[in-house]
């Protein structure tokens, strides 16, 4: 993995707009940061939440606001980044600094660097690991065992360690009422409260992850006479967790004086590729391979041997069936040196020679991600059952015996220069498919507002609106937006095609053109619904159908009107009291009947009132304990968060957060969900404008 720093190209910087010039210049020249000695360019994209800053960008360095709390702590998951660094006064890494190294050797996957102050008070175990199984580096069966021995690590290095309190002993009440009161002033202190802490995550070579705590307070390292696993720690409260952790990872370690817990977990999965025939057979018949991938013959294999007698043989008897790219080798730096210069597709290796044996050349050919996959056949006298075991553990895919035997090489060699060859041609057509499904993607992401569009729309109408829209692992059908009909009343709607890949995402192309045509500012949704359902029909295939909800609300009427086509019960809510209750959202799917009637419906919607509309895949998904998001969860959620939260809160951003918390990390389905709030006592915007 190549550093970010390798280079002079400016470094993209995500930065929230609550943070002052001063502050953040004085953060990204500091010591505290980078390993560079020289001046490093900087170029800052400023969003006034993560849900500003655009997650298909890739961003150096993203920078946490003082006191950040749980929307910026999401960004780990929503924003393409390594780094997040609360930006807070006071910070003085130490030993810790810098953090982030310009060696693309010792490069972690994913770091986060909070005050004490800060990470005491937020779901920090919980999103890192979140966000780990985001990236793909962690599996989804086993991040609760994960989430579990980091959040224990955690809680002792940020409690014992930076806070340094002791709670050993029987805790009464009076002592636990003291431990409140001690860990309020030790927070407010520049002393402790100050004070770093730092996760980091890495994928090791051999599939194990390696997460670290690091904390800058009187750390912990167990005695040596103690196996930690039976360790009861009555004599330091900091060891206490030890056993927990211990049976939930792969290994413990400790450094730093015991200020840096590494946890070390098992991850490592294998990734078979494989296709059907025909699916080859059409694939080949396009042309999109050159054809010189598709002939063994044609492919480059280096014969490494220090016996010119063997490298000969060996050669004779492959150019025999027509392999001609051959490269030679006559000791084991050679080796080495000759696969760098040619990048063979296969190596035929002996075991014993000279500088460096077989071993080390497959060893250290496995460890550059170069020649991670390339076959290596080793060819050996040894009669040992032991030295043929071994060169599998170093790496070798197969072993032949001397004297070899012509027909036995040539038909190793062909099978696996095929083998290799065919996953180059999945990959190839993989990595074509992936584009064009990305580009078709962004297509489809560009008919939902953007954030500065619909954050500047709500401000026009006094509201505050909040939206998240994720796309599933195929193209899907959701679609939402915002329709501006005059000065008093804004129309908004909600989408979601049936079924899912590209003829989900046609239809939404389709029914995008037909609600931007005039008819849109059909003051009645329910007529409106009924004559976009007529065009719609003569449009959509046979059993393809959408859902929808199209609504309005008046600001003059304090009004929301509107009309559903079997879409998701949109929520209705006081944000005053966190009360809230499901509307009807029964209705024929759009498509279904050409001459189907859709009822308007009208309920109050004053200032205090905020609106919640959500795709199925918010209430259909299986989450980590197995259930749905039931109704009354839902409710539930929506209540606590608003009076959380009270009227600042971005309602859809929180729900999201939360959803995503304990969502699989691919959906099967198109996610979307927007809340649009009254906001500033419902002020209305000038009929001039």
């Amino acid at each position: 993995m190549e550093s970010d720093i390798d280079d002079h190209s400016p470094l993209t910087v995500a930065v929230p707009q609550s943070l002052s010039s001063d502050d953040v210049e004085s953060l990204l020249t500091g010591v505290n940061i980078w390993d560079r000695s020289d001046p490093i360019p900087f170029e800052h994209v400023i969003g006034n939440s993560p849900e500003d800053l655009s997650n298909s960008a890739r961003f150096s360095c993203c920078l946490l606001p003082s006191d950040p709390g749980r929307e910026w702590l999401g960004s780990l998951t929503r924003l393409n980044s390594d780094n997040f660094i609360e930006c807070f006064d006071g910070m003085d890494l130490g030993d810790l600094c810098p953090i982030i190294g310009s060696d693309p050797k010792s490069k972690h996957h994913l770091l986060v660097c909070l005050s004490t102050r800060s990470a005491y008070h937020l779901p920090v175990a919980r999103k890192f690991v979140t966000a780990l199984r985001h990236r793909g580096l962690i599996k989804e069966a086993t991040a609760p065992a994960v989430e579990m021995a980091v959040q224990e690590a955690f809680a002792n290095s940020l409690i014992h360690g930076n806070l340094a309190l002791t709670t050993s002993g029987r805790l009464s009440m009076d002592r636990f009422n003291e431990l409140g009161d001690e860990t309020k002033k030790r927070l407010a202190s520049t002393t402790y409260g100050d004070r770093a802490i730092v996760l980091t995550a890495k994928k090791r070579k051999n599939g194990h992850i390696v997460i670290s705590i690091n904390d800058q307070g009187a750390g912990f390292t167990p005695r040596k006479e103690t196996d930690e696993t039976t360790m009861p720690g009555q004599e330091s409260t900091f060891g206490r967790g030890l056993p927990l952790i211990k049976s939930l990872c792969h290994s413990v370690t400790f450094a730093r004086g015991g200020r840096t817990i590494k946890l070390t977990f098992d991850q490592i999965e294998s990734d078979v590729l494989s296709a059907d025939p025909a699916f080859i057979r059409e694939f080949d018949a396009q042309g999109s391979i050159d054809a010189a991938l598709r002939t063994p013959q044609n492919a480059t294999i280096l014969i490494a041997d220090d016996t010119m007698l063997s490298r000969e043989i060996i050669a004779s008897y492959l150019r025999s069936d027509g392999f001609t790219n051959l490269v030679f080798a006559k000791d084991g730096e050679d080796a080495l040196a000759q696969a760098k210069a040619h990048n063979p597709d296969l190596i035929i290796l002996d075991i014993i020679m000279p500088k460096l044996d077989g071993y080390e050349v497959c060893k250290a050919l496995r460890a550059d991600p170069q020649f991670a996959e390339t076959p290596i056949i080793a060819q050996t006298a040894l009669e040992e059952n032991e030295g043929r075991t071994r060169i599998f553990d170093d790496g070798a895919t197969d072993l032949i015996l001397k004297p070899l035997n012509k027909a036995e090489l040539i038909a190793r060699t062909k099978i696996h220069l095929e083998n290799r060859l065919l996953v180059k041609q999945l990959r190839a057509y993989r990595e074509r498919t992936q584009s064009e499904l990305d580009l078709a993607r962004d297509m489809q992401e560009n008919l939902n507002p953007a954030p500065e569009q619909y954050r500047g729309t709500g401000f026009d109408y006094g509201m505050r609106i909040s939206a998240t829209f994720q796309m599933s692992s195929e193209l899907g059908g959701d679609m939402w937006g915002l329709v501006p009909i005059d000065a008093q009343r804004l129309g908004v709607y909600i989408v979601d095609f049936a079924g899912h890949g590209l003829g989900a995402a046609l239809n939404t192309f389709r029914l995008h053109s037909l609600i931007w045509s005039d008819q849109i500012r059909d003051p009645d949704p329910g007529a409106y619904l009924s004559n976009l359902n007529r065009h719609l029909k003569g449009l959509l295939p046979i059993r393809q159908y959408a859902t929808m909800l199209y609504g309005i609300i008046d600001r003059s009427q304090k009004t929301f009107s509107y009309a559903s086509a079997a879409c998701t019960s949109p929520v209705l809510g006081d944000s005053t009291t966190g009360a809230a209750r499901y509307l009807d959202g029964s209705g024929v799917p759009l498509g279904v009947i050409r001459d189907a009637r859709y009822e308007t419906r009208e309920v109050p919607f004053d200032q205090n009132s905020f609106l919640l509309l959500y795709s199925d895949a918010l209430i259909e998904t299986t989450l980590d304990d197995g259930q749905f998001l039931s109704e009354e969860k839902l409710l539930s959620m929506v209540n606590e968060t608003v009076m959380e939260s009270s009227s600042d809160v971005d309602l859809a951003a929180q729900i999201a957060d939360q959803f995503m918390d304990r969502a699989p990390v691919q959906l099967s389905d198109d996610f979307t969900v927007v809340s649009l709030q009254s906001a500033n006592g419902f002020t209305a915007r000038d009929e001039t404008q």
